[in-house]
């Protein structure tokens, strides 16, 4: 049993040594209306841009749900990331999880190996709520890096097999290019905020559909 247990430990070490992680690590998880019961719950999981449009999804749930928002840097592949998701999910019983982990990380085949073990996270620890995968929006000048693009075409096979259904903010970044206002901050990577509430409005509508009525 000991020895069972060393080699676990010695595993686990060198999953996490193994696991490529950036300069600064973050994680941010609020609640809104706590301690209220009355209405269903929703979660969004993401990243820097799931906390920009949170407010506005916060807004168009008015009267209609509660909302809570984990986003974190830890990119799809990482275990702690997994562990950040359990949290979450064991102190509220949620209606709706809208997730997506997809603009950190460092290679596709990592993204390809770590999406299912969260995705069957997420099933496993929210197993009454209904699950909405939202595409990653697209950088500029994604020539830079592997792009969004990818990361949603090895995602896409997945949650098809799932049948999950897709909130599409890819496709709306992108059929916004002629509209600057909407479109990207200075960094390239953010988007300004009326691009945010654009955002945050179609997470809120595609939530709704699924919302108890």
């Amino acid at each position: 049993m000991i020895k069972a247990s060393l080699f676990t430990l010695v595993l686990l070490c060198a999953t996490l040594a193994a696991t490529a992680r950036e300069g600064q690590e973050w994680l941010t998880i609020t609640s809104f209306d706590g301690n209220s019961t009355n209405l269903p719950r929703v979660l969004l999981i993401g990243d820097s841009i799931t906390s920009r449009y949170s407010g506005e999804v916060r807004k168009n749930l008015k009267d209609k749900a509660y909302l809570s928002v984990m986003a974190t840097s830890k990119a799809v592949g990482d275990p702690a990331l997994l562990d950040e998701i359990k949290t979450i999910l064991s102190q509220y019983q949620f209606a709706v999880v809208h997730f997506n982990i997809g603009l950190h990380g460092f290679t596709p085949d990592a993204y390809r190996k770590g999406f299912p073990e969260m995705l069957e996270t997420i099933k496993k620890y929210a197993p009454g709520a209904k699950l909405i995968w939202a595409t990653t929006t697209p950088c500029q000048g994604e020539e830079k890096s592997w792009s969004s693009r990818k990361r949603n075409e090895i995602a896409d096979e997945l949650i098809k097999k799932a049948n999950i259904p897709v909130d599409d903010l890819y496709a709306l970044v992108m059929s916004n290019t002629n509209n600057p206002a909407v479109l990207w901050d200075g960094g390239g990577v953010h988007f300004t905020e009326a691009g945010a509430a654009l955002q945050g409005k179609q997470v809120a509508d595609s939530i709704l559909k699924l919302l108890p009525q």
